[in-house]
């Protein structure tokens, strides 16, 4: 006797349902809607990848061009001037190499400046008198000091009494006096010829206060305040002027901040 067959199962094959379609999140940023630059087909290995004429062309060609905006007119129909398009903002990097030039060329001639206005100052205002003081130790020094931080000069002078020889009549020998000056800068604060200038006309008129007032308990009383109208009245259009303080930004090579309150 035939057992009976089991029927077969009939497979059927269906196409499966297209993906959903991805809803973009938020907005799109502008910078993506911008067309791309194709990379470029030169390469090291290649000779044209060494030739600068043929990079800017490509770099012509495939950059995206720069849209000029039309400058707005006036009420009078006149064009309004732009300064930003008349002059363009200049490149950090080269603002930043013009300065270290500049202080690098104001460094090399620092000290023959400082010494050929001190002696300006002496001829003008004091009759020469502050040389004629100190020629004996060999005239005001100049000294540039690292560690001034607190102040952007300091006038220092000593007075040295000599004995002479009694005189052949008995009288009493006269007494003379030695003279060491010197003015010391802050090699960190002074960093243009402004401020060197403004700095040596204060430390002199404390040396002319000092050697010729021959004032040595009040630094910045009346008697430096009229040396300082002196200076002043001379040398103002050359913007000096002489002040009982002077308070400059240092330009320090590092600042050190606190990063609870964020004081420096």
């Amino acid at each position: 006797m035939n057992k009976p067959r089991k029927a077969l199962k009939e497979t059927r094959f269906a196409t499966p349902p297209g993906s959903p379609e991805l809803k973009p999140r938020g907005l799109v940023s502008p910078k993506k809607q911008l067309p791309r630059i194709p990379s470029t087909p030169h390469r090291p290995s290649m000779d044209s990848f060494w030739q600068q004429d043929v990079v800017n062309d490509w770099n012509d060609e495939y950059s995206p061009r720069k849209v000029l905006q039309q400058r707005p007119q006036l009420n009078d129909g006149s064009l309004a001037i732009d300064h930003l398009l008349l002059s363009p903002k200049k490149s950090p990097t080269k603002q930043d190499r013009i300065t270290k030039e500049a202080k690098k060329s104001f460094s090399q001639k620092k000290h023959t400046l400082a010494e050929s206005f001190l002696y300006e100052l002496d001829t003008k205002i004091a009759n020469g008198e502050i040389s004629r003081l100190s020629a004996s130790t060999g005239g005001v020094k100049i000294v540039w000091n690292k560690k001034l931080n607190t102040t952007a000069g300091r006038a220092n002078w000593k007075r040295e009494s000599l004995k002479s020889r009694p005189l052949s009549t008995g009288a009493p020998a006269p007494l003379t006096y030695r003279h060491h000056a010197a003015i010391e800068l802050a090699e960190k604060v002074i960093d243009d010829e402004d401020r060197l200038f403004n700095v040596i006309a204060h430390e002199f008129c404390h040396l002319a206060n000092f050697m010729i007032s021959n004032i040595k308990t009040n630094p910045h009383g009346k008697e430096f305040k009229e040396w300082g109208e002196k200076v002043t009245r001379m040398f103002g259009d050359r913007g000096i002027v002489v002040t009982t303080k002077h308070s400059y930004a240092i330009d320090y090579k590092y600042v050190w901040e606190c990063e609870n309150c964020g004081l420096e």
